[in-house]
């Protein structure tokens, strides 16, 4: 009988296994996923394809838009008066309260911002549709992964939202059907697909 008395803890190991591995996941699942950042490219490095009359000259469409203008807006007098009003002690074009909305990327780390980016372009195409230097050569043959690599397809006014809400001193109620018909720039080869 004593021979087999260690078959006795083999319960208590099976427990003790059980009970270690739910410990292990517990502690996985409270680290957080590593947070991927993109770069920010800049609109010049859409220009060149998205321009073309055939392709529904996007970016024209985007350069005659408020959002090219965002930044602009913010070295006026208006936003001097509103910054003065909000007790803001920063100009509008050094702001935080502002560039977030004004431009597209403020806040990044400088390493993201590529050769080509400016401030000046305001709220460009990172903005809508995410910083595309891990997407932007695999957008055009290989969407799938360009959405992997960051690629947005803005589908909802939650984005739009981030910025076109009650904390802007500007605000006032978003319409998000009207102003989606203002900035709508489709691509008619695909629209007709």
């Amino acid at each position: 009988m004593k021979r087999y008395a260690w078959l006795a803890l083999i319960p208590l190991a099976l427990v003790a296994m059980i009970w270690l591995s739910g410990q292990v996941t517990a502690v996985a699942q409270d680290k957080p996923a590593a947070k991927v950042e993109h770069g920010f490219l800049g609109v010049q490095e859409c220009k060149a394809c998205h321009n073309a009359e055939a392709k529904g000259a996007q970016f024209a469409k985007w350069e005659a838009s408020l959002h090219a203008h965002a930044y602009k807006s913010l070295l006026t007098e208006e936003s001097k008066k509103i910054c003065a009003d909000k007790g803001i002690k920063e100009a509008p074009e050094k702001a935080t309260q502002c560039l977030k909305c004004h431009v597209t990327g403020h806040g990044v780390k400088a390493e993201l911002l590529g050769p080509k980016y400016t401030v000046e372009e305001g709220i460009g195409c990172e903005s809508c549709h995410g910083p595309a230097a891990d997407w932007k050569k695999l957008h055009v043959k290989d969407v799938p992964g360009a959405m992997a690599a960051g690629m947005m397809m803005p589908t909802d006014e939650k984005m739009c939202k981030t910025c076109h809400n009650e904390e802007s001193p500007t605000y006032k109620p978003f319409e998000y059907a009207k102003a989606l018909a203002v900035i709508a720039h489709p691509n008619p080869k695909k629209a007709a697909k």
